[in-house]
């Protein structure tokens, strides 16, 4: 990421998730250095529309946070990133994790509306789940069946500060 978008980068970040989502911001520069995870903006014109920030190992590519700049929402940038990150890696699959629906949820409907999205972008749902302290999230991927182990490598290489010798 260059010093350009560096600061586009990190508001977006701090508007588009919540706290509870969040990894310490420094963690992610620091860890994007071992090139087994990318930052990558987008940009229409000159104008920034989002970014991702991904995860690479063994065949597949995990997005941890994709958010598309809050000003441009609902305009198809959304799936524009991702038909690019479809383009960078067309043989491997793309995984990411939703909040897991759920009736009782105050933000149930954007949990719906995040997973049509996700599908309509060709996302499958995975028997996969992540459970947190304050929510339970899905993961989907971009092929219908995954390595659920693989998964766990790439939070177990994120947390760990040495998690890139355990690769």
């Amino acid at each position: 990421m260059s010093l350009s978008n560096y600061q586009d980068v990190k508001q977006l970040y701090y508007r588009a998730f919540p706290k509870y989502e969040r990894e310490p911001w420094h963690w992610m520069i620091l860890k994007s250095k071992f090139r087994q995870a990318d930052f990558m903006a987008f940009y229409d014109q000159g104008q920034f529309v989002g970014f991702a920030y991904v995860i690479h190992s063994h065949g597949f590519h995990y997005i941890l946070f994709l958010a598309v700049n809050d000003q441009l929402r609902s305009r198809g940038y959304g799936s524009r990133i991702i038909n690019q990150l479809r383009a960078l890696y067309p043989s491997d699959s793309l995984v990411l994790d939703i909040e897991q629906p759920d009736p009782a949820a105050a933000n149930n409907r954007q949990r719906l509306r995040r997973l049509a999205f996700y599908r309509k972008n060709g996302f499958y749902l995975t028997p996969k789940k992540l459970e947190e302290d304050q929510v339970t999230y899905r993961v989907l991927a971009t092929k219908k069946h995954i390595n659920q182990q693989k998964v766990d490598g790439i939070f177990e290489w994120f947390s760990w500060p040495l998690g890139w010798f355990i690769q």
